[in-house]
């Protein structure tokens, strides 16, 4: 590794080269994401547009044995996974770790939570893809309040999954999710912290980690680059392996809730609505159904749970954080669940 006197005796213009370098390689993870998302998300909307409804079906989550819904799964989402790793990698190898802290877990709360919020919401990744971004930031040095409202907001706040659901249901059910959406990545990461304590950082941590040396060449960069994915990689994608997995033995479960009074109802949906794994876009299938069956309370519930947390991305939030962090996020997001469903009904 580079040592801080080595680094001294590196010019300004190649120590700026060099970080330039950097840069470019998160800005193009971040192009690639935006097009492949966004020009994803678009042709959705018209394709919803132009057959007047959703005309796509869940069925390869809901049947075919575990490892055909596990094969399903990761066909739909591992480009997105990608640049999940390549996004976090960048950020964890080039980005300061003071200007992520400064930028992110500065300021008063409502600050700190609106700016993570909007840092998360345009990836539009699944809570599985985000969570290589979210351990990035968060062992970096930022506030857990903060790195979860980065996590929560880029599945939950999706503008274009948002879009869909106002087109596609009733407003009481779109308007349930926006709200819902809202409480748990602006307000639900702050409790979550009071109730755990503000020290639960990375190893006890209560500052950022000190910034790395710079790279010294453009082999420095790559390698550098390199470790940071494979860091990212090796910590994510087992956990979330794992629990898709998992998720695949619980999906079909729910397709079967739909009988029985309307909070037992509610109240079981929203339990496996926040441990399966659902690739974007794929709650609203499910909570379609749902509403056919005439059960709109269950469709929220899948509507707000599905998306922002799953058994992957708990899986990682407990082992990066603590157990009891994971349980609160997911006790929290079964809460607004069941509130928001049972206010539907």
């Amino acid at each position: 590794m580079t040592t801080p006197a080595n680094a001294a005796g590196m010019s300004g213009e190649e120590k700026s080269s060099y970080l330039v370098a950097g840069f470019v390689v998160l800005v193009a993870a971040l192009c690639g994401l935006f097009y492949y998302k966004w020009g994803g998300a678009m042709r959705t909307l018209a394709g919803v547009h132009a057959a007047g409804g959703w005309s796509g079906t869940a069925t390869g989550l809901t049947t075919g044995g575990v490892l055909r819904e596990t094969l399903f799964y990761f066909r739909r989402i591992w480009i997105a996974l990608v640049y999940g790793l390549l996004i976090g990698g960048a950020v964890r190898a080039f980005v300061s770790p003071r200007r992520i802290v400064a930028l992110l877990s500065q300021g008063g709360s409502a600050r700190r939570q609106v700016t993570a919020g909007l840092a998360g919401a345009p990836l539009m990744l699944c809570s599985c893809c985000i969570t290589p971004v979210f351990q990035s930031v968060y062992e970096r040095g930022v506030r857990l309040s903060s790195a979860l409202a980065v996590m929560l907001a880029s599945p939950g706040l999706n503008p274009a999954a948002l879009l869909l659901t106002f087109i596609l249901f009733p407003l009481p059910l779109a308007g349930a999710r926006l709200a819902a959406a809202l409480v748990a990545v602006f307000v639900l990461p702050l409790v979550l912290e009071r109730l755990v304590g503000e020290s639960v950082t990375v190893s006890g941590r209560l500052a950022p980690v000190a910034d790395e040396p710079p790279p010294r060449s453009m082999r420095e960069v790559v390698v550098r680059f390199v470790r940071a994915v494979v860091h990212l990689g090796v910590r994510t994608v087992p956990l979330v392996l794992a629990g898709v997995v998992l998720s695949s033995l619980i999906l079909p479960v729910s397709m079967k809730l739909s009988s029985g009074g309307v909070v037992f109802v509610v109240t079981l949906v929203a339990v496996v609505a926040v441990l399966v794994a659902l690739p974007t876009f794929f709650e609203i299938p499910l909570a379609m159904l749902f509403v056919s069956l005439g059960a709109p309370g269950a469709a929220v519930a899948m509507l707000i749970a599905g998306p922002i947390v799953n058994l992957p991305s708990l899986f990682i939030l407990a082992r990066e954080t603590r157990p009891r962090v994971a349980l609160g996020l997911a006790a929290g997001i079964w809460v607004l669940a069941v509130v928001a469903g049972l206010a539907a009904s």
